[in-house]
């Protein structure tokens, strides 16, 4: 039979696999909609057009620093996510301006 401390692990594996499935398909999602936004932009390439402008590099510049940051928080084991926050931030802030300004001039 079942103890109350075998029941607790499921709960918390089962709650883990639900966390784990809708993160997934919110990226999937917002991957979906990236894409969506990006097959848009490029259908109406002209190539003597203006190029990006910083509105629409500081929301692609969002997205990858967002990703970029995540996927760090993830592979470091969860540490960054509450014990180095402040460090975390700077370093979303660090990302997003870079990637925001050099999309910018780039594109």
């Amino acid at each position: 039979m079942p103890g109350d401390g075998d029941r607790r692990e499921r709960q918390d594996a089962t709650r883990l696999f639900v966390a784990a499935a809708i993160a997934l398909i919110v990226l999937i999602t917002i991957g979906a909609a990236g894409i969506y936004y990006f097959a848009e932009m490029v259908g109406s390439a002209d190539p003597f057009s203006e190029g990006l402008g910083l509105k629409n590099a500081a929301l692609i510049s969002f997205a990858v620093s967002f990703v970029a940051i995540l996927v760090m928080a993830v592979v470091s084991g969860g540490d960054a996510i509450l014990g180095e926050l402040p460090f975390t931030i700077a370093g979303f802030l660090i990302f997003f301006v870079i990637f925001w300004l050099m999309i910018a001039w780039i594109f």
